[in-house]
């Protein structure tokens, strides 16, 4: 892929993700959100339920359960328009805690950390000690920021107004996430020099050949 055309899948990805963020806060604030604004924010939720129904044991079953009640809410869209806000807060809760949870159990070992294991396909050399002790601590601070993500969305859905809630959730959530991965990178270099770095787009491959392998292993 040629830089021009890589500058402007960047270009075309952050696009995408502003609209997803303004047609998120405009369908989590509103009692009577437009349809497709309910839509797009439905997406990644169906997506992942027929993509976990598509990897359990009974996968046509489970997938065409899936598919019927997809269905099911279509019949009924009123009463999905109608609970809009809580379509999205359930989506941003559960994210939260199960990416909490997904860092927080592999905290055991410096070497076992989930950003450990992540580095191992991002770098071709073996990782000295201090390294995945780096690491270890990445793991940590993604578990304390995704465990604080989750009580702060809990506490302002139902302990705040709608607006403040649904304005943390779509807007400041993904531009926490963008400075988080910035900050790591930048805290990276200063804290292992000389050592080999990978950018956010090498930890998301690096991630997706991480899940690849150990889905063969199980």
């Amino acid at each position: 892929m040629t830089p021009i055309w890589r500058q402007l899948r960047w270009v075309l990805l952050g696009g995408v993700a502003l609209v997803y963020i303004v047609l998120g806060f405009l369908a989590s604030s509103s009692e009577h959100p437009p349809l497709y604004a309910v839509l797009v924010g439905a997406v990644p939720v169906a997506a992942g339920l027929l993509a976990a129904a598509w990897r359990a044991p009974w996968r046509y079953a489970a997938t065409l359960l899936c598919l019927a009640a997809f269905a099911a809410i279509g019949w009924h869209i009123d009463i999905l328009l109608s609970h809009a806000a809580w379509l999205y807060f359930v989506q941003h809760a559960a994210t939260m805690i199960a990416l909490g949870c997904m860092f927080g159990i592999t905290l055991g070992t410096h070497a076992g950390a989930l950003c450990s294991r992540i580095a191992r396909f991002a770098v071709a050399e073996t990782l000295d000690a201090d390294y995945l002790y780096y690491t270890w601590k990445v793991t940590l601070v993604w578990t304390v920021y995704f465990a604080l993500s989750a009580l702060i969305s809990l506490g302002l859905f139902f302990g705040a107004s709608l607006e403040a809630w649904s304005w943390f959730a779509a807007v400041v959530t993904p531009v926490s996430l963008g400075v988080m991965f910035a900050g790591e990178y930048a805290i990276r270099l200063r804290a292992l020099p000389g050592r080999p770095h990978f950018s956010v787009a090498q930890t998301i491959q690096s991630y997706r050949s991480y899940t690849q392998r150990r889905d063969c292993i199980e």
